[in-house]
Order: C-alpha cells, then sequence, then structure tokens
C-alpha cells in the first residue's frame, strides 16, 4: 500500500475513534504537518542569508512586522 493510501486509512481510522468528539479534517491535519516539516526545515538553515531568502521565497515581505518577528524568533533558535 503506498505512502497516501495508508495515510488516508490512519485518518479514516482516527475519525472513526474520535466520534462524539470534535471531528478531525484529514486534510486539515495533513496541512498542519506539512507546514510543520517546512518549518522544521527552515529552522535548520545554516546562514541568516539563506534564511532570509527562503523567506522571501515564501512570500514574506522584508521590513514588514511578520518577517521581522519570524527572523528573531530563527535567530534566538540558532546556537
Amino acid at each position: 500500500m503506498d505512502k497516501k493510501k495508508e495515510d488516508d486509512l490512519r485518518d479514516a481510522i482516527a475519525e472513526d475513534f474520535s466520534r462524539g468528539r470534535r471531528p478531525i479534517s484529514a486534510e486539515s491535519k495533513r496541512s498542519r504537518k506539512a507546514r510543520a516539516n517546512q518549518m522544521r526545515k527552515l529552522l535548520m538553515l545554516a546562514t541568516e542569508e539563506e534564511f532570509v531568502k527562503a523567506m522571501r521565497d515564501a512570500g514574506l515581505d522584508p521590513g514588514s512586522p511578520r518577517f521581522l518577528q519570524v527572523l528573531e524568533i530563527w535567530r534566538g533558535y540558532r546556537p
């Protein structure tokens, strides 16, 4: 069974077990996981120059409050 089918099956089982609780959207769960993986990769970039380029490529405007906030977080994460 390929990875996507396994993930879909796992999501369907999780939704079945969550009956009576707030429904879990498999798509939103997958999207959150993808964003988390993307951020993990960004945090591992070696230089600030690479990180700034990646943030620009992601659509953040350099100098914007959000861009500066993310850059500060990255700087604090670096050893």
